[in-house]
C-alpha cells in the first residue's frame, strides 16, 4: 500500500520531473523498472479529453472532488519553454515542455472548463526553438524525424500560439524559414513575458510546474 502512495504521490506531484527523465531514457530503451511501472500506471489511468496527441498530456480522474475552479471564467495562459533536444539520443522523443502544455490545457479541460475559455500562448527560445525545425531541418541536424511535429500540429489547431524569441533565433543560427509555418516572431522572449502578463496571463515555468 506505502509503495502505491508513493506511486501516485509521484505521478501527480513530480509528473513533469518524472516525465522528462523517462523521456530522456526511452530514447534509450533503458527505463527503470520502477519508472516502467510508473509509465504502465499512468498509460492505463490516463484520459485525454482535448489534447490527444501525446501520451503525456494525459490526465488522472479524480473521485470525489469537493473543491473545484469557476469554469466560467477566460484562462489566459502563458508557458515560456527553453528545454529542447541536446544531441540525435534526446531529439528521439517529444519535447516535455509542449507535452506539459497539452497536459495542462487538458487539466483545466478536464476541470469542466470549455475550450472557448482557453487562451494559451507559447514563448519558445534557447534549445526549445530546435523542437520547431521543419521535418527536413531536424532530419538534417539529428537525423531522425521531429517526433515535436503531429503534437505541435494539434496544439495550433487548438488555438494556442507559438511565438519565437528573435534573440535566440540569432544566436542560434536560426531563420524563421528554418522553423513550420504559423510561427510568430518577436524581438525576445523576455519583452513577451513582461507584455503577456501585463494582458492577464498567467505565466507556467517550465521548472516550477506541478
Amino acid at each position: 500500500m506505502k509503495c502505491f502512495i508513493r506511486s501516485v504521490f509521484m505521478i501527480f506531484f513530480a509528473f513533469p520531473f518524472f516525465h522528462q527523465a523517462v523521456m530522456a531514457q526511452n530514447a534509450d530503451k533503458k527505463l527503470t523498472k520502477r519508472q516502467a511501472r510508473m509509465q504502465a500506471k499512468f498509460e492505463k489511468l490516463a484520459i485525454h479529453p482535448y489534447i490527444q496527441t501525446s501520451l503525456w498530456t494525459g490526465v488522472i480522474p479524480v473521485k470525489g472532488i469537493t473543491d473545484n475552479i469557476d469554469v466560467n471564467l477566460p484562462y489566459k495562459l502563458l508557458f515560456s519553454v527553453t528545454v529542447g533536444p541536446t544531441d540525435s539520443s534526446s531529439a528521439k522523443t517529444e519535447n516535455s515542455g509542449f507535452t506539459e502544455i497539452g497536459r495542462i490545457m487538458n487539466l483545466h479541460i478536464a476541470s469542466g472548463v470549455p475550450a472557448k475559455n482557453l487562451e494559451v500562448v507559447v514563448l519558445v527560445h534557447g534549445p526549445s526553438l530546435f523542437s520547431l525545425l521543419t521535418n527536413n531541418n531536424y532530419k538534417k541536424r539529428y537525423k531522425v524525424d521531429n517526433f515535436n511535429l503531429p503534437l505541435i500540429e494539434e496544439l495550433q489547431s487548438k488555438g494556442v500560439k507559438f511565438i519565437a524569441c528573435g534573440q535566440a533565433l540569432n544566436v542560434l543560427n536560426l531563420s524563421m524559414d528554418d522553423l513550420i509555418p504559423n510561427i510568430g516572431l518577436a524581438l525576445s522572449a523576455q519583452t513577451m513575458l513582461s507584455y503577456y502578463q501585463l494582458k492577464g496571463y498567467i505565466l507556467y515555468n517550465e521548472d516550477k510546474a506541478d
